[in-house]
């Protein structure tokens, strides 16, 4: 019989066997490599096995290094070892007001009964349901919350909790209101980048998972995992796993060769995440723009005659996350006064 068609993909055939797998959500049976990061989240959490207080715990570290997926694996254990202890996971990106987080947190709890009322009335809700019994509150991506408020009130309010936030902010404490920071006194730990080798046995094992067997050579499997540590980003290795395959597949090929992980490869920036503003954010810009050159609290008040309703704390976050975002410069400068920052547009340099 002939082989001249062997190695053409069929209409019914596909290279993936899990495409699943090859999503930023996906959670496999084992998190490699954050072996110790786990069990210093689950040491925090211990506390609360004896109905003591648990130990809050700040996790940081660059953007797609496995801190939210080594953390929701910690509470995927928990569940199975107890029912006396009630996880909550919150992700404030998608969710960054109080009233929306309260909603979540009544989800979780399966309250349903939330029409009509008051944000403070859910919130005694929400705080009386957990008080019986202990709790670990896990609030992703905190430094795009809008109002500390709800982080105060749970802070204050429940008795046996440990909270873990998660942030990609190294010094996102230091900018907490002082009565939050005091009661909060959290444990700290950094998610460092992982390694070459440990990038590419991350990204082996999502394609067992992902796909049938012999579907990419060691050697493109190299080649992706370099593009991935240079990037600094898992995110990106899964990306360009999916892209090559699609490439393969749409060629009608049963391999991923390298002709596909090249194309994948000059595809990559259309996987960097864009920058995402909230409203305030992007009111913050626009009187950059507009208003060049001004110090912090000179921009502060323009902030606040443009119906601006932050905090001047809230608000000096909100210029720190423009600057890590490449969007605006802020300059140091002394004066009379002491240390002064001068605010400009990215486009002024």
């Amino acid at each position: 019989m002939s082989d001249l068609f062997k190695d053409i993909l069929k209409d019914s055939e596909s290279l993936f066997k899990n495409e699943v797998a090859l999503d930023p959500e996906f959670t496999p049976k084992i998190i490699p490599f954050r072996e110790s990061e786990n069990q210093y989240v689950a040491t925090c959490i211990k506390p609360l096995f004896q109905k003591r207080n648990g130990k809050n715990l700040i996790i940081h570290g660059l953007p797609g290094i496995g801190k939210t997926l080594a953390t929701k694996n910690v509470l995927k254990e928990l569940e199975e070892e107890t029912d006396d202890i009630v996880p909550v996971y919150i992700n404030c990106w998608k969710k960054n007001s109080t009233y929306q987080i309260i909603l979540e947190f009544c989800k979780a709890l399966d309250y349903k009964f939330t029409q009509n009322k008051r944000t403070d009335e859910l919130i005694s809700i929400v705080v009386e349901k957990l008080n019986r019994t202990s709790s670990v509150l896990i609030f992703d991506e905190i430094d795009k919350i809008q109002e500390l408020d709800i982080l105060y009130n749970l802070i204050e309010n429940l008795y046996r909790k440990t909270i873990i936030l998660i942030t990609n902010e190294q010094d996102w404490l230091f900018g907490l209101d002082q009565r939050i920071r005091s009661r909060l006194m959290p444990d700290q730990i950094e998610f460092k980048p992982y390694t070459l080798e440990e990038t590419k046995e991350i990204l082996k094992q999502r394609i067992n998972y992902a796909f049938h067997t012999n579907t990419i050579s060691s050697e493109d499997l190299e080649k992706i995992a370099s593009s991935t540590f240079n990037s600094k980003d898992l995110r990106a290795g899964l990306f360009l796993l999916r892209e090559s395959a699609e490439i393969a597949e749409s060629l009608s090929s049963k391999t991923i060769d390298s002709e596909h992980v090249d194309k994948a490869i000059s595809k990559i920036s259309n996987f960097q995440k864009p920058v995402e503003l909230d409203e305030d954010e992007k009111l913050i810009l626009d009187l950059v723009k507009t208003n060049p050159n001004k110090l912090t609290p000179e921009l502060y008040e323009i902030y606040k005659k443009n119906n601006g309703f932050k905090s001047e704390r809230t608000f000096q976050r909100k210029i720190k996350s423009l600057e890590k975002s490449k969007l605006i410069k802020v300059d140091e400068i002394e004066n009379i006064q002491g240390r002064s920052f001068k605010i400009k547009p990215l486009n002024e340099f």
